[in-house]
């Protein structure tokens, strides 16, 4: 995945409009040799020698670009391409761009040849020599995270993964996704939904097969990615062998706050595990349909991001949309989902190494590349100000729910990358009275014609019908644009609530809602 180095400006990308980039390239370190001739891609199209990114593989000091990569799983491949999935006109047809004359620059000599890191991949990362394996403990707020080490965090940083691979998920969220599109600054300040309609996949949210497959494809590209660039660290990206089910499956940081998994969880899991025994059940028809039922239907991927949140530290966390690829279980994660998509295949008589694999996790390199050229370099300024102190009854008894370590809510609506563009709290910086004015009266996004809050009748607000798990039989309609999601929060599982948290919350929609003073 190309993504711009905040060290390097590579040039004001035209937002309406973002060509396929053909001498585009890797990440921060972008060239074309000066006898290439421009490359007029199609989706899926296999390049040709002419028209490729310059090949230090990204990484400053790196290797010249003629070698060719070595190391990690699927190092002498490339982290490439996806048959049988449209990126629904993410990839323009068409010729080499560049930007004010600096995105497209001479290579040396004139006729070097220059690497592809989709189709050629990468050389090792410099910062492989020095590394050492297992997670970096993150504290914050007197809870440890867990973040893989500071050389694949600074890899990542200075070329934009995490925004890009927060934008993935954005433009597949325009019309109708599980999530409202955003143009948050921690996300890249841009909402290519209004100014790169052309980037727009068909392929929506959880809306079908093909999006289940593009989920698959664009995670490998991103463990294929890293495994070449840390050779000799790639523990760092390789998933659980089984879904866990005992605190003895995860690092030692998580096994004091292990819990088991809902019933439900826990079964699909194992039919994750072996999905050669259920290939005649619902989800698992195509292996589109199997990226979809891991995705959204059986609630796994949401369910595995849930388990391994702080509620207090979402700064690297998993339930941070705009950073959650810092977190090592991340990859733990999407590593199990990598080798189970693999058993699938093996159970329909297809390898690793099938073009038509190839051809997916390519084609969402090359959309990854785009998006990265329309993000920010930089992301804002994440500093803040502890909120003034605030009383009342929803800072005394209300909050305190929101960022309980059982309820866990602020780990996926904290401060950074709240999910649904929703914060219930998790930091200081966060005032009372502003989650409060987010609530009341707000139309809830998945919620049909239900507000998050309703003053004067809990069994009319949305936030109360869930996490009590009576949204169920609440008589949601869906509505134009707006669905409804029934399932209880917080997401994995059954009601966290005790009735004492439950009975406040049910007091306080019913007294008015009250804002803190």
């Amino acid at each position: 995945m190309l993504f711009a180095s905040k060290s390097r400006q590579v040039g004001a990308l035209a937002r309406g409009s973002v060509a396929t980039l053909t001498c585009v390239a890797a990440f921060g370190s972008i060239a074309c040799s000066s006898s290439d001739t421009p490359l007029a891609e199609t989706a899926g199209a296999a390049p040709t020698s002419g028209g490729r990114p310059a090949g230090t593989g990204g990484a400053p000091g790196g290797t010249p670009g003629g070698q060719s990569p070595t190391g990690g799983s699927g190092a002498a491949q490339p982290s490439g391409g996806a048959s049988g999935s449209s990126a629904g006109g993410a990839l323009a047809v068409g010729g080499s761009a560049s930007v004010g004359g600096s995105l497209v620059q001479a290579g040396t000599g004139g006729a070097a040849h220059v690497r592809d890191h989709c189709a050629e991949g990468y050389d090792p990362d410099p910062a492989d020599a020095t590394m050492i394996d297992g997670p970096v403990e993150f504290s914050k707020g007197g809870q440890i995270d867990l973040t893989v080490q500071p050389g694949v965090l600074k890899y990542m940083q200075d070329r934009v993964w995490e925004k890009a691979h927060f934008q993935w998920h954005n433009i597949r969220r325009c019309n109708g996704g599980l999530m409202g599109a955003t143009d948050d600054p921690q996300g890249g300040g841009v909402n290519p939904c209004i100014t790169n309609k052309e980037l727009v996949p068909a392929n929506q949210e959880g809306k079908g097969p093909g999006d289940g497959l593009e989920f698959l494809a664009m995670h490998r590209h991103m463990i294929q990615s890293l495994k070449q660039l840390f050779p000799k660290h790639t523990e760092q990206f390789e998933g659980w062998e089984h879904f866990p089910t005992k605190a003895e499956d995860v690092p030692q940081q998580w096994r004091a706050s292990w819990s088991a998994w809902a019933q439900n969880i826990a079964d699909f899991g194992a039919k994750a595990d072996d999905p050669a025994k259920y290939m005649n059940e619902a989800g698992f028809e195509s292996e589109g349909a199997f990226g979809q039922w891991i995705q959204t239907t059986s609630g796994l991927h949401g369910a595995l991001h849930f388990k391994w949140v702080r509620s207090s530290n979402s700064e690297h966390g998993l339930g941070n949309q705009f950073t959650n690829i810092d977190n090592y279980m991340f990859w733990k994660m999407h590593g199990w989902i990598d080798k189970v998509w693999d058993r699938y295949r093996a159970a329909k008589g297809r390898t690793p190494n099938d073009q038509d694999i190839k051809d997916a996790v390519m084609l969402q390199c090359r959309q990854m590349d785009q998006l990265a050229l329309i993000v920010k370099p930089e992301l804002g300024n994440d500093n803040c100000t502890p909120a003034p102190k605030q009383s009342g009854f929803f800072v005394e008894k209300i909050r305190p729910i929101f960022e309980s370590n059982v309820n866990k809510c602020t780990g996926c609506h904290g401060r950074r990358g709240p999910n649904g563009n929703l914060t219930l709290g998790g930091d200081p910086c966060v005032k009372s009275s502003d989650i409060v004015a987010a609530l009341v009266n707000k139309p809830a996004g998945r919620g049909g014609q239900f507000k998050l809050v309703e003053p004067g009748n809990p069994d009319k607000s949305w936030l109360y019908l869930k996490v009590t798990d009576k949204a169920k039989t609440a008589g949601c309609v869906a509505t134009s644009g707006v669905e409804c999601q029934t399932q209880p929060m917080p997401f994995g599982g059954g009601v966290t609530l005790t009735q004492t948290e439950q009975d406040a919350l049910k007091k306080w929609i019913a007294d008015g809602a009250p804002a803190p003073q």
